[in-house]
């Protein structure tokens, strides 16, 4: 039986054979003509056998996302230009829609892969399934570090005729110039199919998200294909499309998908624990130059990752790691990149025993050291205790902090900070959202979540000053 890689030697191959040798061919050429077409046609057959099997998987998933803009507050442009019609009600409500892909992974169960920016924050999802059937979505778990998340349908009497799940392969096998296969709905065109070679794999140090390398393709990517999955010749996942690199917005002929081992291995824990929780070393990294390498007397050989700073009573500082030191390997793994550590530590659970060689002052060395949790690891998605002794308005507060000023990208220094709200409380009907951050209640300077409440308790309706990534505004608190 013909391969498709086969197949596409072959065409290569025709068409040298016919443009530059035409002059010598042998008289049975039409008869080689003949087998060639046959074998491209072969070729187009099991291309369209994957695609017919893997679009009854795919799911294209639909997003709304309520917000509020706080009674007072002047949009720029209505300043300038006018409103562009009347609120009847004291706050403004406007829907934001948005729209990316899925894949079944198992159909028993519901559950679906996407990633996380195409579900994060929705306050509705919607999902076409491939036979044409729709149905409200939930979030299983998502994680921003990966930017992979789980969803599954919330009725499970849905229908699965017509339906199949896809089958996660092994990405560490993929190589540059395998065939591979983009599915997804790029403009919402559901259930489109797009072919390309993969161009690059281990693509990290993209910003794309903090923490994976990547599978880069030359298949059709364009917005709307997030989610969706990126096959083998064999009709497996071998990645998740997740990004492009385009000047236009749209397809330049470099996309990016997640490899499917990292995506199964966080798809696992979020179906298994509801969150991520990321291993933690607590070193600051640069990487290596020529002169670097010949100043710290490395072995010509040598490759690695040079750490700038220990930062104190971390992991790194309590098993005896310096600065000027060069990490070469994680547990016999070679390390040659920032990137290639970060995911050697990153995906490794908080607790795990990690063997680390090093370089220092020319000489290898050993160290093992117990990873701790990284601060920007995921949290149980159900309130402990103290998460519920922190609510009140209907909302979840914290005081404001490093971690949660890079989370959330606000400026201010003090305050109380909105790490969960309910959308029909008295602190989400009032425009409130997730990352606010409360500076003062009544024009008095919020200290902490006790003398927050006793202030509320002083007006019927208090009013809060609010801060939202660099802006600010007043909203006005209703009890009821």
């Amino acid at each position: 039986m013909i391969t498709i890689r086969s197949a596409l030697w072959l065409m290569i191959a025709m068409f040298v054979g016919e443009s530059l040798f035409a002059y010598t061919l042998p008289k049975d050429h039409h008869n080689r003509k003949s087998d060639g077409r046959s074998s491209l046609s072969k070729m187009s057959r099991e291309i369209a056998e994957i695609a017919s099997r893997a679009r009854k998987a795919i799911v294209l998933v639909s997003t709304t996302r309520i917000v509020k803009t706080p009674y007072g507050y002047i949009d720029p442009y209505e300043f300038f230009f006018g409103p562009s019609h009347r609120h009847r009600e004291r706050d403004q409500q406007r829907k934001r829609g948005g729209a990316g892909s899925g894949f079944i992974v198992d159909l028993k169960r519901g559950y679906i892969l996407t990633n996380n920016h195409v579900v994060a924050n929705a306050d509705e999802i919607t999902l076409k399934l491939a036979n044409n059937d729709s149905y409200d979505g939930r979030v299983v778990g998502r994680d921003s570090d990966s930017d992979v998340a789980v969803i599954e349908v919330k009725d499970k009497k849905f229908k699965r005729r017509g339906l199949t799940a896809l089958t996660l392969g092994d990405s560490s096998k993929v190589a540059v110039g395998d065939l591979a296969f983009a599915l997804g709905a790029p403009f919402g065109l559901e259930a489109s199919l797009s072919l390309g070679i993969i161009s690059a794999v281990g693509r990290g140090n993209l910003n794309i998200s903090g923490i994976g390398n990547f599978i880069q393709t030359d298949a059709a990517i364009n917005p709307g294909n997030s989610g969706g999955p990126l096959l083998n010749t064999e009709g497996q996942v071998i990645g998740m499309n997740t990004a492009i690199s385009s000047r236009s917005g749209g397809y330049d002929g470099i996309g990016f998908a997640i490899p499917s081992n990292l995506a199964r291995k966080i798809a696992e824990m979020l179906i298994n624990d509801g969150y991520v929780q990321r291993g933690y070393l607590g070193v600051r990294l640069q990487e290596l130059t020529p002169d670097l390498h010949k100043s710290l007397r490395l072995p010509s050989q040598a490759h690695g990752v040079l750490i700038t700073d220990v930062e104190s009573d971390s992991p790194a500082a309590k098993a005896g790691f310096r600065n000027r030191d060069v990490v070469v390997s994680v547990n016999g793994n070679n390390i040659k990149t920032q990137s290639e550590l970060v995911n050697a530590i990153g995906l490794l659970k908080p607790g795990s025993r990690v063997t680390v060689k090093v370089y220092r002052d020319g000489r290898p060395e050993t160290i093992r050291v117990t990873l701790g949790v990284h601060p920007k690891s995921s949290s149980p998605p159900t309130l402990s205790r103290d998460n519920k002794k922190n609510r009140t308005f209907g909302m979840t507060l914290k005081k404001v902090n490093d971690s949660l000023r890079k989370q959330f990208r606000f400026e201010s220094k003090y305050g109380l900070v909105v790490v969960d709200i309910t959308r029909n409380s008295p602190a989400g009907r009032s425009g409130l959202d997730i990352g606010d951050v409360l500076l003062s209640v009544n024009g008095v300077k919020i200290r902490d979540l006790s003398f927050f409440r006793k202030q509320l308790k002083s007006k019927a309706r208090p009013h809060v000053r609010v801060e939202r990534q660099g802006n600010y505004f007043f909203v006005a608190l209703r009890k009821k």
